[in-house]
């Protein structure tokens, strides 16, 4: 029984994942891994404003390195993305087009899960997904430089905080239409 189940979950990521190619599959599968490390190392951190360098404990450096190492790796996601989709069909807001947000949003009240394609909205949230993962990134990086150099960074510090709460958010939301999409499968 148990091997029908796993079966089952395998055959769903793969219906999840079906319409990326494989490096794109993995990245996300690294970036989503260490996002989650980064936020569960962030619940155990005390770096404060007025925190001194002599005062950061293992998991603070832990988070500090491990975020300056997600860096280059993000960038190359974001690359990777965007040479498979364009900026026009991730950030459709750009250029004020929302008609085909417009018609995912009429799919989901009537309680449906739209498909995914350019420009709708499962594109455009993935499209602020990677904003606020680079915003996250850059303003730990600020930080962490200003902090390096100056001892004090608060400022930044608070910035970088409130920044990390966007991807937090996405990555809860990614996660339940993730589960929503697996159980729309399942239903089929």
């Amino acid at each position: 029984m148990a091997t029908t189940s796993n079966k089952s979950l395998s055959a769903g990521f793969s219906y999840l994942f079906a319409s990326l190619p494989k490096i794109e599959k993995w990245f996300h599968l690294a970036v989503v891994v260490w996002v989650i490390g980064q936020l569960l190392s962030s619940f155990a951190m005390h770096v404060h404003g007025d925190t001194p360098a002599s005062a950061l404990t293992f998991i603070d450096k832990f988070h500090m390195y491990s975020g300056i190492a997600l860096a280059p790796v993000a960038l190359v996601f974001c690359g990777v993305i965007l040479k498979r989709r364009s900026v026009s069909n991730m950030y459709p807001w750009l250029s004020l087009d929302f008609s085909v947000i417009k018609d995912d949003l009429q799919t989901l009240l009537k309680l449906q899960l739209p498909e995914a394609r350019p420009k709708g909205l499962a594109a455009t949230v993935e499209g602020l997904g990677l904003l606020a993962l680079l915003l996250a990134i850059a303003t730990g990086v600020t930080w962490y430089v200003f902090f390096s150099l100056d001892g004090s960074a608060p400022l930044l510090l608070s910035i970088h905080k409130t920044a990390v709460g966007a991807i937090e958010a996405y990555l809860y939301g990614h996660g339940i239409f993730a589960l929503l999409h697996l159980v729309d499968w399942m239903r089929k």
